[in-house]
């Protein structure tokens, strides 16, 4: 999602055509998420996915046909086996997609304010007219968890009903779309959160750990090893990190810019290193905490850390044993199973510590939650 927002920004710079393409709303089974985004260029390129197969060309023609005609358009796509014919699609259900044209104005500020919104790690909340009046889809409002808006639906009416909505509660897989009653007509609002993308804290460079960063980079963590061996933590050993940090162990966590969205994995080489690291990050906001080794060890750390005062409740946000059992043995299989259960942990909606307290209240009247 972040890679889409950024391009847009890029191709508004260059002042060069391109639409772009959102699932608003689905029913029965798609092909892929249904937070999804395409952004297709002049050339023909794209950034993105809205699900891939037939749907994916359907859509990339649609996009094609507002980016000259510069209007946007709400179109639904049905995918069932009895309208797939030929394609042979194996889903089945229906989706609404929104398709604009990118332009210059209003919409390149929201976009870059989004962006700068992600490059601070900060969260928001997206609102898009989809439906409504003639001429005004594609009004797009941003309220971030400060309170502060960037652009319009189109008129201070709807901006503040979205605003002051204290329904709406910000997490990283809000998705909804909200009917207004507006002037008489009836007005659709899609609504989405802008979110940090989550970051993975890798405590030891070990085998494991460069399995586990290998695999993370592909599925979108921010990922940042943490070793107190130069050797060990490095951009030529973890080509693939954000961020490499040498430090000990027993001081690190506290230096660390851990967030609401932060995942923090001890894999280090002995439980020695280990429980330091879980001593300081069970006091931390991370959304999850995981550390690898045996039972019998893991017990003998928890009553040693309970005798030097860490209460038994921090300790039981830890995932210890770490990974799914799947009976992994090498250090690429370890790494399989423990990122198989952060993305579990992820998209099963895990309750992740607050990145900010409740969005401020505007104008005394009410706001959004998260």
């Amino acid at each position: 999602m972040k890679e889409v927002f950024d391009e847009v920004v890029e191709v508004l710079s260059r002042g060069e055509k391109a639409a772009l393409s959102t699932i608003v709303s689905s029913k029965g089974s798609l092909p892929m998420s249904k937070k999804a985004k395409m952004l297709v260029k002049r050339d023909g390129t794209f950034t993105g996915t809205v699900g891939g197969g037939c749907l994916e060309a359907d859509v990339w023609a649609e996009a094609r046909e507002v980016m000259e005609l510069a209007s946007p358009r709400l179109q639904r796509f049905i995918l069932t086996e009895k309208h797939a014919g030929d394609e042979g699609l194996n889903c089945g259900g229906n989706v609404e997609i929104f398709t604009e044209p990118v332009k210059t104005g209003p919409m390149q500020e929201v976009f870059e304010a989004i962006r700068r919104l992600h490059e601070t790690r900060g969260i928001g909340l997206l609102a898009t007219l989809v439906s409504g009046p003639a001429g005004t889809e594609g009004g797009k409002l941003l309220v971030t968890a400060g309170g502060e808006t960037v652009g319009s639906l189109g008129d201070p009416v709807l901006d503040d009903r979205i605003r002051l909505d204290t329904d709406i509660e910000i997490t990283e897989n809000l998705l909804r779309v909200v009917t207004l009653e507006h002037e008489g007509a009836e007005t659709r609002v899609f609504i989405e959160s802008i979110w940090p993308a989550p970051q993975l804290f890798l405590f030891g460079g070990g085998h494991v750990a460069k399995a586990i960063a290998r695999l993370a980079d592909t599925v979108g963590f921010r990922i940042i090893v943490v070793d107190d061996r130069p050797a060990f933590a490095n951009h030529e050993r973890f080509p693939e990190a954000d961020e490499v940090v040498v430090d000990a162990f027993d001081e690190v966590v506290g230096k660390l810019p851990i967030d609401g969205s932060s995942y923090l994995v001890a894999v280090t080489r002995g439980h020695q290193w280990d429980q330091p690291v879980i001593e300081q990050a069970v006091w931390t906001d991370a959304a999850y905490i995981g550390m690898i080794g045996s039972r019998r060890k893991i017990a003998l750390m928890w009553k040693n850390l309970e005798e030097k005062g860490v209460p038994r409740h921090l300790l039981e946000r830890v995932h210890a044993p770490i990974g799914m059992e799947i009976g992994a043995d090498t250090p690429e299989e370890i790494a399989v199973s423990i990122m198989a259960e952060l993305i579990e942990f992820r998209r099963s909606g895990g309750k992740p510590a607050h990145l900010l307290s409740t969005v401020k209240e505007s104008a005394g009247t009410g706001g959004l939650r998260r």
